[in-house]
């Protein structure tokens, strides 16, 4: 239904009194109206479109598309809630469209004996999932559409998103909800100790709030844990990310300690590690730590996910310094900064009265949420991976 039907239509309500006669109609109608205030600020509020999940990807049998659970919201402002992955096998040649819409079923278990029939009391909300050669009509959400090449064609990744070819899964015309859940997690700190002044291990903490308090505004879901404990053994409470800044080189890890790093790692977590004030040595401590955990850092270059993993950046931005590097392992997960993007995050820059001052701490605050929608994304896609 457009929005302007929506905001059009007239909503009612009813009344109460103790003489009130109470039939269907007024039933109906008494909880109609807060299911079309529900469904109107669902869609002005929100706007229709995916608000998490529902990736489509591709299984591992043959010609499979699975699905992952996920909510959206359709065009008359029903929520669609899929709880479980669905997959699909496909076998047809030409466009396929995966689609999700609103759907309501009776309770078979809610039936009454009413005149000689059967009628139901209970109503459930559903959704349906299909793969169909064409769009559906009324009011759906694409999540994904692949061009057959011929039957018997597998499915694959696209190679280009922006320009998949025949049998790539084509993900460009997917809707999202405002605000979209960009990523959701925990931020915690990964404590490094330093030799010389075991206090100052935390430099850049205000700095790291503040990236978690601003990304709250801005679509992300994010909890500041403070420092992790590397012995703890649930997987569970694992932050999306931690975050680690020292400007000197930091007292070794214990073996006990790095166990748990790599456990962390091969989890699906990711630590992000700043040298404050661009400290060489720290540097050079961070990376024979990275060592340590199985890590091989390497530059970042050109068209990383790092880079565009939600905002744009065409190289690595400054930060508090003006130069830096920035390298990480992809399969690891551990990245390495000189820029001092956290002391950015809390304003504080050798030249706070420059004129690119404010640009500077901006564009660190961006690069800060690309990091973490960077660490989701690894970590969603690992998730996605289970899935068949």
């Amino acid at each position: 239904m457009p929005i302007e039907e929506l905001v059009a239509k007239r909503i009612t309500g009813i009344e109460p009194f103790n003489e009130l006669p109470i039939d269907a109609q007024i039933w109906r109608e008494a909880h109609g109206h807060h299911h079309d205030h529900r469904r109107l600020h669902a869609v002005t509020s929100h706007r229709p479109g995916i608000v998490f999940g529902l990736e489509v990807i591709c299984g591992k049998k043959e010609r499979t598309v699975i699905v992952a659970p996920g909510v959206a919201v359709d065009a008359d402002g029903n929520a669609l809630l899929l709880s479980e992955p669905v997959a699909f096998k496909l076998d047809e040649k030409g466009q396929i469209y995966i689609t999700i819409s609103y759907e309501d079923n009776f309770d078979s278990k809610s039936s009454v004996k009413v005149g000689g029939g059967t009628k139901y009391f209970r109503l459930v909300e559903g959704r349906r999932v299909v793969a169909t050669k064409e769009l559906p009509k009324g009011a759906f959400l694409e999540l994904a559409r692949v061009d057959r090449s011929s039957d018997s064609a597998e499915i694959k990744e696209p190679k280009n998103p922006f320009d998949p070819g025949k049998d790539e899964l084509n993900h460009l015309y997917r809707l999202l909800a405002f605000p979209h859940c960009y990523a959701s997690g925990e931020v915690g700190e990964l404590s490094l100790i330093p030799k010389a002044n075991p206090t100052a291990w935390k430099p850049n903490r205000a700095g790291l709030y503040n990236l978690v308090r601003e990304g709250n505004g801005r679509g992300f879901h994010l909890r500041f844990t403070g420092p992790f404990n590397l012995r703890a053994k649930d997987p569970e409470s694992d932050p999306l990310v931690l975050y680690a800044a020292v400007g000197e080189t930091f007292q070794p890890l214990t073996d006990e300690q790095v166990g748990g790093l790599k456990r962390y790692l091969d989890n699906g977590g990711f630590v992000f590690a700043e040298a404050a004030q661009g400290a060489e040595a720290f540097a050079k401590s961070f990376a024979e730590l990275a060592k340590k955990a199985g890590a091989s850092l390497k530059a970042v270059g050109k068209g990383h996910p790092l880079l565009s993993a939600h905002y744009m950046f065409s190289s690595p931005p400054p930060g508090a310094q003006d130069k830096g590097k920035l390298e990480v392992d992809e399969d690891k997960g551990i990245a390495l900064a000189t820029f001092d993007y956290g002391a950015a995050w809390q304003g504080e820059l050798p030249k706070p009265d420059a004129s690119d001052a404010r640009e500077r701490i901006r564009q660190s605050q961006e690069f800060g949420l690309n990091v973490v929608a960077y660490a989701w994304r690894r970590r969603r896609l690992r998730e996605l991976s289970r899935l068949g």
